[in-house]
């Protein structure tokens, strides 16, 4: 007869680990990308554009034996606006938090390195500057995460992979693609193995501690990324100034969401950019983001968006604690 207490809700799970990973690294490196594949969901947003993501986004990655609480930063880089600096003061704040550091590398420009110079490290300054960052500011061990392998030649990822382990011997190099899923079970699996047993930190059906004004103000912000060029997306920012929840439909569901958006820009040019010829433009954003804002919701939505000029908003303390980036 089997001696196997059989595990009930209440009762630990053996060897439990639980912590927080902090995703961190520069711009458009597949940060966002690795946190949506991790979830399973669509959480962060990401765009082909670098320096996407502005707010500390934390997302629940629960398992039978794991819960990693994923903290996803802005990418860290040369900050001269107030708003950048604001940025990169998110990103450093949550490596002291952390258990874990998991540095998100794209290898496509360092096996290009590589490859073109061959005597030479592939590895540029940034990459000293941000590894000695994340090496100095770190509470746990940093995990390197080297992106996009699914893009290069593997030939050419070997002298990548030397060249942390050289500069860099105390952090562990992981090969993923986090677009297709590649090697993203072996890196969590790195992580979990950094993890103190304990308790889950939070319930086991919670995935994010976003609120849901929060992340429809980030879908609406994610099309104006994808659908504008130049400076201008880099130029909004999203408030939501109404969520309104109708009463639940006949069948028990979630009913009517009514959301009335601001759109935030600093000059006149770019409102029009935003409204487009006859408002095509803003239709545009707002049909996409309607779509993916009921996915997330679950239920019928009504999306008003208006476009406001406000003159150096990047640049305003009050504006930024308004929206969150502080």
């Amino acid at each position: 007869m089997s001696t196997d207490v059989p595990a009930t809700p209440d009762a630990p799970v053996p060897d439990f680990r639980a912590g927080f990973v902090a995703l961190a690294g520069r711009p458009n490196a597949g940060k966002s990308t690795l946190l949506n594949h991790v979830l399973g969901a669509h959480l962060a947003i990401t765009s082909d554009k670098p320096q996407t993501t502005r707010n500390r986004i934390v997302g629940i990655h629960n398992t039978d034996d794991m819960q990693a609480v994923l903290i996803d930063t802005p990418g860290l880089h040369k900050a001269r606006s107030r708003l950048n600096r604001a940025l990169v003061d998110v990103a450093t704040a949550a490596l002291t938090e952390a258990d874990v550091t998991c540095w998100v590398v794209d290898a496509v420009p360092l096996a290009r390195n590589a490859q073109n110079k061959p005597d030479r490290s592939p590895l540029t300054r940034a990459h000293t500057i941000v590894g000695g960052i994340l090496r100095d500011n770190s509470r746990g061990p940093v995990i390197i995460a080297l992106n996009k392998v699914d893009r290069c030649h593997r030939g050419w990822l070997l002298p990548v992979i030397g060249a942390f382990s050289q500069q860099f011997p105390d952090m562990t190099v992981v090969p993923v693609s986090a677009k297709k899923g590649t090697g993203v079970d072996g890196l969590v699996d790195v992580w979990r193995n950094h993890l103190a047993e304990g308790p889950p930190l939070y319930p086991p059906d919670q995935w994010t501690e976003a609120s849901e004004r929060f992340l429809v103000a980030e879908l609406v912000r994610e099309q104006l990324f994808r659908l504008t060029k130049q400076e201008v997306p880099y130029a909004t920012a999203v408030e939501v100034e109404k969520f309104d929840e109708g009463p639940p439909q006949a069948d028990g569901s979630r009913g009517r969401v009514e959301i009335y958006c601001r759109i935030w820009v600093e000059r006149g040019g770019q409102k029009g950019i935003i409204i487009g010829k006859g408002g095509a433009m803003l239709r545009e954003i707002g049909q996409n983001a309607r779509h993916n804002i009921a996915d997330l919701l679950d239920a019928r939505v009504h999306l008003e968006l208006h476009v406001s000029v406000k003159q150096g908003w990047s640049e305003s303390p009050h504006m930024l604690h308004e929206l969150g980036i502080s």
